[in-house]
């Protein structure tokens, strides 16, 4: 039996990922059983969310566990095994399954309060990176409320209410949402620049792209006008 469950990074650069394989019912780590942990290198590295590491399970006739972390890029792997002595008695799976069951309610508020604080996080990251880019795209109204969502995004991460982190995230998405449509033009004007319309496929263009790709065209087809000049016949 297998399966296979695909993970990214979370800073840009990353080159490495840990691998903390866990038994147990539970959703947090500490209330689970650790079986083995061990580190992927070798990871290129690429802005924050682009790498894929898919992390195969694999059980074997004899009970047998092999956990295969590999990077879809590039094909470094990193394999680790675990003996069938790892294994829990019947009575220690049944107060485990009773365990995850008393506790479910709390353990998945416990659950949604971390991950959106890792979103917080997350996005902060990427836009104080857009605003050191690509911060002369904005007037400074704009950057500022842009900055004030950012500093109600950072207090509500403290805080231990995941429903209003994410309600904090979403209105940063909002406030923000005109400035990615920004740079995501330049970026697409910039990727355009110095080649000719005829290299790209319109079909396969985004609307963004397809925009860049109009302005592209007009400025290749229009003729620049010159003062005209008399011809005299030669006599």
């Amino acid at each position: 039996a297998s399966a296979t469950q695909e993970f990214t990074t979370f800073a840009d650069g990353q080159t490495g990922m840990d691998i903390h394989v866990l038994q147990g019912e539970r959703e947090l780590v500490q209330d689970n059983r650790s079986l083995a942990k061990f580190t992927l290198a070798g990871v290129p590295p690429l802005p924050a969310g682009l790498a894929r590491v898919a992390v195969t399970f694999e059980v074997d006739a004899d009970g047998i566990l092999s956990v295969t972390a590999r990077e879809q890029l590039t094909g470094v792997s990193q394999t680790i095994t675990v003996k069938p002595s790892h294994g829990l008695t019947d009575e220690e799976i049944e107060r485990m399954l009773l365990a995850s069951i008393e506790h479910a309610e709390e353990d998945v508020q416990a659950r949604l309060l971390i991950d959106n604080r890792v979103e917080a996080q997350r996005i902060l990251k990427a836009t104080e990176k857009q605003l050191e880019l690509n911060g002369d795209l904005l007037s400074a109204e704009e950057r500022q409320q842009i900055e004030a969502q950012m500093a109600a995004v950072r207090t509500a991460a403290e805080g231990k209410d995941h429903n209003a982190i994410h309600a904090q995230i979403e209105k940063l998405d909002q406030v923000s949402a005109d400035f990615a449509k920004r740079v995501m033009d330049r970026g697409i004007e910039r990727a355009l620049k110095g080649h000719s319309v005829a290299e790209f496929d319109q079909g396969e263009l985004s609307p963004h792209a397809r925009k860049a790709y109009a302005a592209l065209e007009a400025e290749e087809t229009a003729s620049p006008t010159e003062p005209g000049r008399a011809e005299h016949p030669v006599d």
